[in-house]
């Protein structure tokens, strides 16, 4: 697949800004019968394509990408059967001049993890009347006014229930599969890893306690996410490491109090554990130190 390391690597027809914007224009107003009110761009750009985020006169949002190879959509649609909306629509968007030019261009529903997912969250939590919310409703605020922030960070699909039900393992404890996805769905990197605690440690009688392989676990898990991703992502986010380290207190603060059917409640347990597990930091953050403070 041709690496796009600059605008200048696709053909003329795309190889500037403009451009690109002014192709998309035609194509969603052809294909998907809607002019673009508003578009921009992703915080980041992809390897292999150049992605735009548009905003349709009928108030539609759309990720439009342009891309030098054309995509399996099969792959996309088994998924989406299987998994539902956190695996975006997509539908081609052909035009002869740009198949001409080996360009194949691609619309997906947007995947809204912030403003869909986590900003509805945050803000029950802080209409809620639980007392146990109240030590804490200065740092619910805080996350709330940055939000656009986490924008930033890329997408990622983390487990939402990870525990020894869930996890599949071999006669030589070689982990061969996760199961019980259906509720996962797409965060900004870290805000999912809210577990690690109790991943990496025990609760034992409603008690958090640390075996003592916790921090060689725990350094592995972070080592091996890191050295399996794209080297891409990897180069971004070890440039916003300190955002990542807000993202993972926030997921362990969603993880403590949770919101389903429209209501907040709380983990006995993790509330018990909270105040210890707020001082975690990450091990690119923490260094050599310790996991939490003490």
């Amino acid at each position: 697949m041709p690496l796009i390391s600059s605008d200048k690597d696709l053909p003329k027809l795309l190889d500037t800004p403009t451009k690109q914007v002014e192709w998309a224009k035609k194509l969603v107003a052809e294909h998907l019968g809607s002019a673009a009110k508003h578009i921009d761009k992703p915080p980041m750009q992809g390897m292999f394509s150049r992605t735009l985020f548009l905003t349709l006169a009928d108030d539609r949002e759309v990720v439009l990408q342009f891309r030098t190879e054309s995509l399996e959509l099969d792959a996309f649609k088994i998924a989406r059967n299987a998994l539902g909306s956190i695996v975006p629509d997509i539908r081609a968007l052909e035009d002869k001049a740009l198949l001409k030019e080996y360009v194949w261009a691609y619309s997906l529903t947007r995947l809204e993890a912030v403003d869909g997912k986590i900003r509805p969250h945050l803000e029950a939590i802080l209409a809620s009347p639980l007392q146990e919310i109240l030590p804490y409703r200065h740092d619910f605020q805080g996350f709330l006014d940055k939000l656009e922030q986490l924008k930033e960070l890329p997408l990622w699909v983390a487990h939402y229930d990870l525990n020894d039900l869930s996890i599949l393992i071999d006669e030589d404890c070689h982990v061969t599969g996760l199961i019980d996805w259906e509720l996962s769905s797409p965060r900004p990197f870290g805000v999912g890893f809210g577990r690690i605690h109790t991943f990496a440690g025990e609760n034992t009688g409603g008690e958090f306690w640390m075996p003592d392989e916790f921090e060689v676990a725990e350094r592995a898990f972070w080592n091996e996410l890191f050295d399996g991703m794209p080297a891409d992502i990897r180069d971004i986010l070890k440039k916003q490491m300190v955002l990542v380290q807000d993202a993972v207190i926030l997921g362990t603060f969603l993880n403590c109090f949770f919101f389903e059917d429209g209501k907040v409640g709380f983990s006995q347990v993790a509330l018990k554990a909270l105040p210890k597990f707020l001082t975690y930091r990450i091990p690119f953050v923490r260094g050599s130190e310790g996991l939490y403070r003490d």
